[in-house]
Parts: C-alpha cells; sequence; structure tokens
C-alpha cells in the first residue's frame, strides 16, 4: 500500500476566470482621478494555486478588489475563491458562464450579461423595457474574453454612492502561465458600460 500519491489530474482545457472589481466614490470621480482609472491594467497575474488545484473538487478563480482613494489604488482584496465542483453553469457579477458541453474533453462556454440590481445604476434594459440579458460571446479552446461592465450603487448605512467597474477575463486553455491574461489581449470583448452620476 503506497501512501502520499495524489490523484493523477488530466491535462485537459480549464478556464481560467480573474473578476476584477475597482471601487471608487464621489470625491474622486472626475479628473485626474477618471485618467487614472482609464489607464488602471484590465488582467493582472494569476495566483499559482489556479494551475495546480484538483478542478473535481471546485474551479478556483482570482478575486480582485481595487478601491481608488485620493492616494491612489489599494487592493482591497486579492484571493482566490472555489466554486463548486458540479456546477456547469456559475455567475459572477452580472455574468453568467455556461458550460455548454460539460462532459467533452473541450468545452465550450457561453458568456451571457443579466442585468439583476446588483449591477449597479442605471438599470439595463432591453427593446422590451425587461431587464437586459445580452449574449455577449461564446469561448471556445485558447480563446480569450472580457466582460466589463459599471454601476453605481448606494451604501445602505449612509446613503452615499459609490460606483464599481467590474472586469472578467476568461480564458479557456491548458497554459500554465501566470502572466497569461497580461502577455495577450482579448479576442472577444463586451462592454455594458454607462455614465455614471
Amino acid at each position: 500500500m503506497q501512501f502520499g500519491k495524489h490523484k493523477e489530474r488530466s491535462n485537459r482545457e480549464r478556464i481560467l476566470l480573474q473578476f476584477i472589481t475597482l471601487r471608487w466614490e464621489k470625491e474622486v470621480r472626475g479628473a485626474p482621478f477618471s485618467t487614472a482609472r482609464n489607464d488602471m491594467e484590465k488582467a493582472f497575474r494569476l495566483p499559482d494555486m489556479l494551475f495546480s488545484y484538483d478542478t473535481s473538487y471546485g474551479l478556483p478563480y482570482h478575486r480582485m478588489l481595487i478601491l481608488q482613494n485620493k492616494n491612489g489604488f489599494e487592493k482591497i482584496q486579492d484571493k482566490s475563491v472555489i466554486l463548486k465542483p458540479t456546477v456547469n453553469n456559475f455567475k459572477l457579477g452580472c455574468v453568467l458562464i455556461d458550460n455548454k458541453e460539460p462532459e467533452s474533453e473541450n468545452s465550450e462556454y457561453d458568456v451571457t450579461f443579466t442585468y439583476s440590481p446588483e449591477c449597479g445604476k442605471p438599470i439595463r434594459y432591453d427593446k422590451r423595457y425587461q431587464p437586459l440579458t445580452e449574449r455577449a460571446f461564446g469561448l471556445t479552446s485558447n480563446e480569450y474574453g472580457r466582460v466589463v461592465y459599471n454601476g453605481r450603487h448606494i451604501y445602505q448605512d449612509t446613503g452615499e454612492w459609490y460606483y464599481e467597474l467590474n472586469i472578467l477575463n476568461m480564458l479557456l486553455t491548458e497554459q500554465k502561465d501566470p502572466n497569461v491574461l497580461i502577455d495577450q489581449e482579448p479576442l472577444n470583448v463586451y462592454n455594458q458600460i454607462e455614465i455614471l452620476y
């Protein structure tokens, strides 16, 4: 009997996910702070854990929360989060990611923007004045996609407004390079950007 052996991981593709939220308040809404936000990187180095984690126990993704204030940018949260292993579709923020072929060696994902109050104001509507649900793009092998959306929110305790820019980077790949999202530009980009008052 041998001990210390781990279950062999397959080299099949995995979806790499990075969900970034940039948050700011009224005092840094305009220039020059808005210029700094526009110049901010849209992707960051991935934690090594995303490549070594056995996905039969769940799908890890990289979660970052960055706060902008008068002194610049401050990382409030930078961690790996695990999604349930049995889930074929999952929602990160206002983005639904659906694995169309969960049992296949080479998966294909549908990426959909789904408006809900957690997305913030202004409310996004479709042509029939229903909350917007819109397919952003499909993601197949070695494709890099990005969804970007913003919203205005209210602190429940003070009633003050704050603003968020959310960026979800996705890459379906066998690569194990932590800089993979930085070293290339996305093939598919979906923007749901509104003017925030």
